[in-house]
């Protein structure tokens, strides 16, 4: 671990483990909101044909010598790069950046208020905007970005964005036969 260059002042434990380097790893992840990945012995074990799931053998593990070598390889040192590339392609954090409505969908004007507050428009484009086409887009209000309105009483429950009103009844009176 001497050959690793951190922050000045601060110092690895020259004990630690790879389980508890993880820990520190998911803990600064958590602490400051970093999605993050981990590949690592455990990932190249699950692949492992003897680890087959459907086999009722022991979970073979790798030796150090092993995972040494899988270490070494060049597909191994390709991996950052090939994640990159993969959630780049899927625009995942542009996928973030539109759910977290920071700038408006029509127009790209910086957003203000969160996104059950404007579902995605500055005032502007949300006046010009066709309600039925937001009521069918998820709810703004939702973390998961997918997830439709919940409607209830004239509104969705989440982003307060107001349901569609009910179609106008038709009210047939009854006329007497002419004869």
């Amino acid at each position: 671990m001497s050959n690793m260059k951190v922050p000045h002042g601060v110092q690895l434990p020259g004990t630690l483990t790879d389980e508890a380097a993880q820990e520190v790893v998911r803990y600064l992840a958590q602490r400051y909101g970093w999605a993050y990945l981990i590949c690592s012995r455990a990932e190249v074990e699950d692949h492992l044909p003897d680890n087959d799931s459907r086999l009722m053998s022991p979970v073979r593990r790798l030796t150090d010598p092993e995972w040494q070598r899988v270490r070494r390889t060049p597909a191994w040192r390709r991996l950052p790069a090939v994640a990159r590339r993969a959630i780049s392609a899927a625009d995942t954090i542009g996928d973030a950046l539109r759910q977290a409505a920071l700038e408006c969908d029509g127009c790209g004007i910086t957003l203000d208020g969160p996104p059950s507050a404007t579902w995605g428009l500055c005032p502007l484009c949300l006046t010009r905007a066709d309600l039925d086409q937001l009521r069918r887009k998820p709810c703004a209000g939702q973390l998961d970005g997918a997830s439709p309105h919940q409607w209830d009483n004239g509104a969705c429950t989440t982003c307060r964005m107001p349901a569609a009103p009910p179609p106008p009844t038709v009210r047939l009176t009854p006329t007497p036969n002419a004869a």
